[in-house]
């Protein structure tokens, strides 16, 4: 089935719709295609400028986020979200702009001979097995930590450590302030101190 038509002319303010996230993501999942359009309006703008600060490209910032919700409606059927809605997809967009700025990046440097030092220097020798490891056990203990941390802090831990996202981009993904967002990581941070010192 084909992602239903939207126009992209009346992209309306989120502050219009009524919906929650789980009941939008329910009925997506559905096939409705009237609540795939909804959250298409209610996000999209916003998006597309979250885009555009990694990837300084309006078209592109717009392809990308076009190319995200023609996904989403693809794999409707399999659209698992736990948690915010809105931070699935604005980190679903990072990880999107990322990629494409680093295979931007890639291209660049491979397009100039390999004799050039700079580009020797993107060759670095392998990690350890031992440095892998070590890394992916302290990870593991992070992550299983944070899961144990209250909805609203554990998100925002989420979003700052394991997405890398800037306090700004957190606070406009929750709807908080930037002073929200720091206290939220001072207390994630002190429950993690507080767990790993037992």
């Amino acid at each position: 089935m084909r992602s239903p038509s939207v126009s992209l002319g009346s992209v309306t303010h989120p502050s219009d719709f009524t919906s929650s996230s789980a009941d939008l993501v329910g009925r997506i999942r559905s096939g409705d295609s009237r609540a795939f359009e909804e959250l298409f309006r209610r996000e999209y703008v916003a998006l597309c400028r979250f885009a555009d600060r990694y990837v300084r490209d309006v078209a592109a910032s717009e392809d990308l986020v076009q190319d995200l919700f023609t996904t989403i409606w693809a794999n409707r059927a399999r659209l698992d979200v736990r948690g915010s809605l809105r931070a699935y997809l604005f980190t679903a967009v990072r990880n999107r702009a990322l990629n494409a700025r680093k295979h931007t990046l890639v291209e660049r440097e491979w397009a100039r001979d390999e004799s050039v030092p700079e580009v020797r220097v993107l060759h670095r020798a392998p990690r350890r097995p031992d440095e892998i490891l070590d890394e992916s056990e302290r990870d593991t203990r992070v992550r299983r930590a944070i899961a144990h941390l209250p909805e609203r802090c554990r998100l925002v831990m989420q979003l700052r450590w394991q997405e890398q996202l800037g306090h700004a981009d957190i606070a406009a993904i929750m709807g908080i302030s930037i002073k929200g967002v720091e206290i939220q990581l001072t207390r994630g941070l002190r429950a993690l101190r507080e767990r790993f010192r037992r």
